[in-house]
């Protein structure tokens, strides 16, 4: 009987066991008294000898004798120094281990048992070495010298603790002294044994199909049927709890032998003939037979592992009908019996046992049990339920919560009185019938507070039910077997560990004997489920969709190195460096998701999020698209101008100005087009965007939020293609300036040149005005506002006037201060109004840019600087004085100033700072000038002391006084006047405040002016200045040619990307046919050029391979400025399936065996039915409109189907519920509180989502008949377990599993590379299929079956998924990621593209390559 009652931490001790159990009898201990009576305790009492050696001693007894005055016919305890086995053989021994004297005994030949010990005792510690205050050793060896019949004798006993506790390590040697004596063999192994989960399956108890086994059971409560394989389990969850079914129907006791022992302990016979017991793979000698019974013995209960789906609720329900507590089983004392099966579930499926009772049992009483805290209100109450209801249910929540219930207290000294008790859990003060860990894989750590708890509560069977026992290792079944309390495995970790790495064979019988698994495959027969049938669905993207991934993928390629196959561009590329791996890792993951929605994932969040989470459509996707490449055209063309400009400052320095002066005329040429083009942009989104506002909607907000980004972002292209175009024009007008200094002076030539410099340099100002509009128009309007708001009244600092004359002989002293204190203000306010005059003067001046006459030099921020230095220096001042004026006024310490102020100073005295000089100079007036509030007062406290000195001579003047009287009428004129100045100074003190915040940031305002300016002024800054003069770099101007091709290159494949983007854009509002502008003919191959013209394929090659430019508008036009298209209409596909041949099943693998597929076809009358159907609103991508327009018409082809969309990123279910709201598609959501319930109960919720990371093991969901996988998944364990949810037992329709691929994409690869691995085990595994006969569909699914069930097997469930919270997908291994992304690379039909390797093999193209490759050589 197990009580639980023993806390955890020592529990896995047998220390814990009560001492009478474990108390070693000394009388027991040895055949030979005589000398174990000679031995110190402990080792007299608590050891057993192991075995025993007796040599005579030849030489060297005489001196030891002597030595030690060694009494006749006495032993003597000796420490053994050395040993010396060699003949002669010698042993060192000491009278202690601490004495000094040491003494060689030679001794005669030893037999071979006797040098076994020798040899032994060499690698174990001695009794005589042994302290106190140490822990005693597990085994040990004792010398003596003794004397018999005038002979002398070296004896050495090797002793074993006796015990029945076992150690968590031993060292390995004592293992091998163990097997020395102890008979048969331990079956350890000295290497580990690698761990395969299969080694669990493998291993499991599967009942055999016999007629009895699988006997009809009459079952009370139960009005369920059960199948045979459940009966088989039901009989066998009787044998572990310890009875048996009879053929009657009764359950009787099974008999048990009293002297029978624990698996892997043996009795047997040590030296002496003492009977004892031994286990010899944890070390443990014991003649304790009844200890070791009771706490060895096997577990009531075990592991019931049944594959998911096949009944493990409806099993342990009928346990519990079946079997219910006997009268004979008491409880231990403290604990109240109840006959309970207490049943722990996670959350998500606790109402699903509710109702899976009440379904197959009725008549049984369900008790929820939600915590302590109801216990707490009506703990009787609660507790009578407890006892008398046949089934508890509760949560692992709940239970995790009890651990600070069932824990033991530390008893704390407390300065008052005593604290309470907390209550007890009841589940702690319950005796159990039965304990039930459903879903058990979530202890599989044992250290949980779960795991904590339920190893805690008491009980008389104890069951841990679960699908997936193993998660990451053979550690996950300690956390069960910790659960079960099944000894010695639940010792500790460490023990359990060497148990699995060196007693394998040990570890399969414990698994065997207490662990139950079926699977669907074996259980075919008997199981009898509707049909499963699978599908694949291939959808086409639509062109916009594919443009987007087309774009990714080929960003992935330029990221990671490789081109468009997959082949690396460069020799030192390593696929295994972990920064790559991490790279293709993280691009799969995102064109996964892509080819769900281009919003799903990070980088996509990024990218195209709206504000609000509104999610975009197609043509909204497509807008995005459009402005991402208008802006890398903008930005790649600024490279390019920029490296032509460089190119041109380079022919500048090497003094050819007038070849500078072309390239920079053609730059600014190239400039001008570009302004125009961002201009009529600008001006395009400005008009639509009133006329937006004059036609709101009622959600437009959130539109006009990205419009109004979006317009500011054109308004920044269109500055950026501004600065270039100033930058052209100021370096054209300098190169006039230059060519007219080479003319001579009043020629024609000097005039013309004279008068372009001139007419230049205005456009290049009138340009740097545009740039500068801006700005200087908010500085300006900072400026006017300041100034006009310091010309105001208010922000007058009012003057501070003197009280009258009038004194008293008590008021003298306030007087007097008053006005001194007056003095001080008005002082400190003239002060004020000189520093703030200085810095309205400031801002007063023009700015620079504004002055006419006066051109750029490249130094006028640098100009400035002093000045908006000194500014600075002001501001910070008459921050102080302000501050001070407050402290004067109010009396509160302004902190912070007095901190800057210190630290300015600092700065300043060391040379740092804004204009260090004058800043000190002023901080050093304002200190000047600074009013001594704390001396004088401040002007609160003046009117505080004056109101005090009034209630005083109030009270002297109701005595009677008349002095006081005369004094009251002079101080309250006083107050009144004191206390109204004080009102208007703190007035006016708030309006400084504000208008002292006004110049701050009209002086930011002209500091920001000037930054602009300076960055303009930077654009024109001369290039590298030290080669003024010098002849040119040719590698360097070479250099720069290279990237300006380059540039421009990708200009015009991305100019030519926009023209199809805008031409898909321009196509998806028209319905006109695709003509080729030269033939007339419609065409589905063409091409599209640059200039918006599209072509047939025969056309444009005969075309531009005679002339090279557009038939329409004469364009010149290069292999960069065509995109090929296709408008072949891509049809949505279903893969066809060729049945899975015998010859596969059967072991005998076919060259076709691989190439099957797991999915079937589909009717295309199906599909085209679905395709037609209209959805409202707007498109939200090929994957999701189908999966609309498909549940639509189960809907009206299938009424009452019920279906399970699945997918491993949650946030693609968030696009759904999006998109199932705007066509009207009700739905519930595993992460919604009541999401199961109510797809369950009502008929209008159509579809149930669950995504892969959601806690849904357990969950049973056959109320649904459709399973749509939205992506091919490689793990398909995951796959396996979302379709399990729906095909199961209670499933009464045919269940149809659809999954949804993307076509060309690495959906398509990654679905090959999981169905190969699961056909694959149909012949890579020893185990074959029986045909019986079967032959076409029966014999393909249970050939699935079987490689469904050996998938989830295998599968490591802790490595499936990206450790990236709820966002990450499934993990992808290193050797699968190249596969995934290039095996199935999309193959178009070219054009164009395919002429540039046509030229490749030209002559002219080999002539081409020759060169440049003697131009290397040199």
């Amino acid at each position: 009987m197990d009580t639980g009652l023993e806390p955890t931490a020592k529990r896995r001790k047998l220390s814990d066991i009560p001492p009478d159990a474990l108390s070693a009898t000394s009388a027991a201990c040895s055949s030979s008294p005589t000398l174990l009576t000679d031995l110190p305790e402990p080792f007299q009492s608590q050891y057993i000898v192991l075995a025993r050696a007796e040599c005579p001693i030849l030489v060297g007894f005489d001196a030891f004798e002597s030595s030690y005055d060694y009494p006749a016919k006495a032993a003597l305890d000796l420490a053994i120094e050395d040993l010396d086995l060699a003949s002669p053989y010698r042993v060192t021994v000491k009278k202690s281990p601490r004495a000094k004297l040491s003494h060689i005994l030679e001794i005669a030949a030893p037999s071979a048992k006797d040098l076994q010990v020798l040899e032994d005792s060499k690698h174990l510690s001695s009794v005589a070495r042994h302290n106190g205050g140490t822990a005693l050793p597990l085994a040990c060896f004792a010398a003596t010298v003794s004397s018999r019949d005038n002979q002398h004798f070296l004896q050495i006993l090797i002793l074993w603790q006796n015990t029945a506790q076992l150690r968590d390590k031993i060292d390995s040697e004592l293992f091998d002294v163990m097997d020395h004596y102890c008979p048969g063999s331990s079956g350890r192994s000295l290497q580990p044994e690698p761990w395969d989960p299969r080694q669990f399956y493998d291993n499991v108890h599967v009942p055999d199909k016999s007629e009895a086994a699988s006997a009809q059971i009459n079952i009370p409560f139960l009005v369920s049927d059960l199948y045979p394989f459940q009966r088989r389990a039901v009989r066998w969850l009787l044998h572990r709890e310890g009875v048996e079914l009879l053929p009657n129907g009764d359950i009787s006791l099974i008999p048990t032998s009293e002297d029978a022992l624990p698996t892997g302990f043996e009795s047997t016979k040590l030296d002496g003939g003492r009977d004892c017991v031994v286990n010899k793979a944890v070390g443990m000698i014991s003649t304790e037979y009844e200890v070791v019974r009771n706490f060895y013995r096997s577990v009531r209960g075990g592991i019931l592992a049944e594959e998911m789906g096949l009944g493990k609720t409806l099993e342990i329900i009928s346990l519990t009908c079946l079997h219910r507590r006997r009268d004979d089983v008491a409880p231990p004392p403290g604990l109240r019996s109840s006959r309970s099966t207490l049943i722990i579930t996670p959350v998500t499926i606790l109402e699903q046992w509710k109702q899976e009772i009440n379904k197959h049992a009725p008549g049984l009483r369900v008790y929820h049990y939600r915590g302590v805290s109801s216990f707490k209100k009506s703990p009787e109450q609660v507790m009578t339920q407890l006892l008398e209801a046949d089934v508890v249910v509760t949560t692992y929540n709940v239970v995790a919560r009890e651990i600070h219930y069932v824990q033991a207290k530390p008893d704390r000294l407390l300065r008052g009185a005593q604290r309470p008790e907390p209550p007890k859990s009841p589940l702690t003060q319950i005796f159990w019938w039965r304990v039930c860990l459903d879903e058990a894989q979530m202890v599989e750590s044992g250290v949980s507070s779960a795991a904590q708890v339920a190893m805690r509560i008491p009980r008389h069977n104890a069951w841990a039910v679960t699908g997936t026992p193993l998660r990451k290792s053979h550690k996950d079944l300690f956390g069960l077997f910790l659960f079960l309390r099944f000894e010695p495995w639940s010792q500790s970790a460490t023990l359990w560990q060497y148990l699995v790495d060196h007693h394998r064979p040990m570890l399969r019988d414990a698994l065997k004997q207490i662990s139950l698994r079926h699977t669907k495959d074996f259980v075919r027969e008997d199981l009898r489920l509707p049909p499963q049938s699978r599908h694949i669905i291939t959808i086409p993207f639509t062109p916009i969709e594919d443009q987007h991934y087309t774009e990714l993928f080929r960003e992935l390629c330029e990221d990671c190195g490789l081109d468009s196959a997959g082949a690396p561009l460069t020799n030192d590329w390593d696929p295994d460096s972990p920064k790559v791996i991490e790279k293709l890792r993280s691009w799969l993951s995102r064109l996964r998701q892509t080819c769900l929605h281009p919003e799903i994932g990070h980088q996509g969040w990024k990218a195209l999020r709206r504000p609000g989470g509104v999610l975009r459509t197609v043509e909204e996707v497509l807008d995005v698209m459009i402005d991402q490449v208008e802006g890398q055209v903008r930005t790649t063309q600024r490279t390019w101008l920029i490296a032509a400009i460089r190119r041109g400052q380079m022919k500048e320095n090497a003094k050819e100005t007038q070849q500078a002066l072309q390239i920079w005329q053609s730059s600014y040429n190239e400039s001008c087009i570009i302004v125009d083009e961002c201009r009529r942009e600008l001006e395009k989104e400005a008009r639509s965007g009133k006329e937006a506002v004059q036609d709101e909607k009622p959600d437009g907000q959130e539109e006009d939020e990205d419009e109004n980004k979006h317009l500011t972002t054109l308004k920044l292209r269109l500055r950026a293609a501004l600065e270039i175009k100033h930058v052209c024009t100021f370096f054209i007008a300098n190169a006039f300036f230059q060519l007219k200094s080479l003319q001579t002076p009043d020629t024609e030539e000097y005039f013309e040149l004279e008068r372009q410099e001139t007419q230049t340099y205005e456009e290049a100002k009138s340009i740097r005005g545009e740039l500068l509009a801006e700005v200087l128009k908010s500085a300006n309007k900072l400026i006017t506002a300041v100034t006009t708001r310091a010309a105001e009244d208010r922000t007058q600092i009012p003057e501070l006037l003197p009280v009258k004359e009038l004194t008293g002989i008590e008021s003298r002293r306030i007087i007097d201060r008053i006005h001194a204190f007056a003095e001080e203000m008005n002082k400190q306010a003239a002060h004020f109004r000189d520093v703030q005059k200085v810095m309205m003067n400031f801002l007063g001046q023009a700015l620079l840019d504004q002055d006419e006459g006066i051109e750029l030099q490249g130094d006028e921020y640098e100009t400035s600087t002093r000045q908006q230095d000194e500014m600075y220096a002001y501001m910070e001042a008459l921050r102080a004085l302000l501050a001070d004026r407050n402290e004067a006024i109010t009396g509160q310490e302004n902190y912070l100033i007095r901190q800057e102020m210190k630290q300015f100073v600092r700065l300043a005295k060391e040379g740092g700072g804004p204009a260090p000089a004058l800043m000190i100079k002023l901080l050093a007036e304002r200190e000047l000038n600074r009013v001594d509030w704390k001396k004088l007062g401040s002007m609160r406290g003046l009117i505080g002391e004056i109101r005090s000195l009034v209630t005083s001579l109030e009270w002297q003047a109701g005595l009677g006084d008349s002095r006081a009287d005369h004094e009251l009428s002079v101080i309250n004129p006083i107050l009144v006047t004191v206390s109204e100045q004080t009102n208007v100074q703190a007035r006016s003190l708030s309006n400084l405040e504000q208008l002292v915040n006004q110049i701050r940031d009209a002086m930011n305002g002209r500091l920001e002016f000037y930054r602009a300016l300076q960055k303009i002024s930077d654009t024109v800054a001369p290039f590298e200045e030290d080669n003024v003069g010098k002849p040119l770099n040719e590698v360097r101007y070479q250099e720069f040619i290279r990237d300006e091709t380059i540039s421009k290159d990708k200009v015009d494949t991305l100019t030519t990307r926009l023209r199809y983007l805008m031409h898909l854009k321009t196509e998806s509002q028209s319905a006109t046919p695709r003509i080729c502008t030269i033939c007339q003919c419609d065409f589905e191959v063409g091409t599209l050029t640059v200039c918006g013209h599209q072509f047939c394929k025969d056309c444009i090659l005969m075309w531009w391979g005679q002339h090279h430019n557009c038939p329409v508008c004469k364009r010149t036009l290069g292999l960069k400025n065509f995109y090929d298209i296709t408008y072949k209409p891509a049809e949505v596909a279903v893969q066809a399936e060729t049945s899975l041949q015998k010859s596969s099943l059967t072991g005998v693998p076919s060259e076709r065996s691989l190439n099957q597929t797991i999915y079937s076809d589909v009717s295309v009358s199906m599909m085209n039915q679905i395709k037609v159907i209209d959805l409202p609103g707007v498109s939200y991508g090929s994957k999701v409109d189908f999966l609309c327009r498909h549940l639509i018409w189960l809907r009206q082809n299938d009424p009452g189907s019920k279906s399970v969309i699945f997918s491993q990123y949650r946030e693609f279910l968030g696009v759904l519920v999006r998109a199932f709201t705007a066509c009207g598609i009700q739905f519930g959501r595993i992460d919604d509180k009541d999401g199961v319930e109510r797809f369950k109960a009502q008929p209008t919720v159509e579809c149930f989502l669950l995504h892969a990371k959601a806690h849904s093991a357990g969950l049973n969901l056959v109320v649904a008949n459709h399973v749509f996988l939205c992506e091919p998944l490689i793990n398909t364990a995951i796959e396996l377990q979302a379709i399990a949810r729906v095909h199961r037992i209670g499933q009464q329709r045919a269940t149809t599993v659809w999954m949804y691929l993307i076509a060309d994409t690495v959906e398509e690869s990654i679905y090959k590379i999981s169905v190969s691995r699961r056909l694959s085990h149909l012949t890579s595994r020893p185990r074959r299929i029986e045909l019986n006969g079967q032959e076409g569909e029966s014999v393909q699914e249970t050939a699935l079956d079987m490689a469904n069930s050996i998938e989830l097997q295998e599968a490591d469930l802790s490595r499936l998924f990206e450790k990236h919270g709820k966002v990450g997908g499934e993990m992808v291994e290193a050797s699968d990621l190249w596969p995934c992304l290039f095996s199935r690379v999309k193959k178009t039909e070219t054009v164009m593209a395919g002429v540039a390797g046509e030229e490749a093999g030209t002559e002219v193209g080999r002539f081409l390559r020759g060169e440049a490759a003697m131009n290397r050589r040199q």
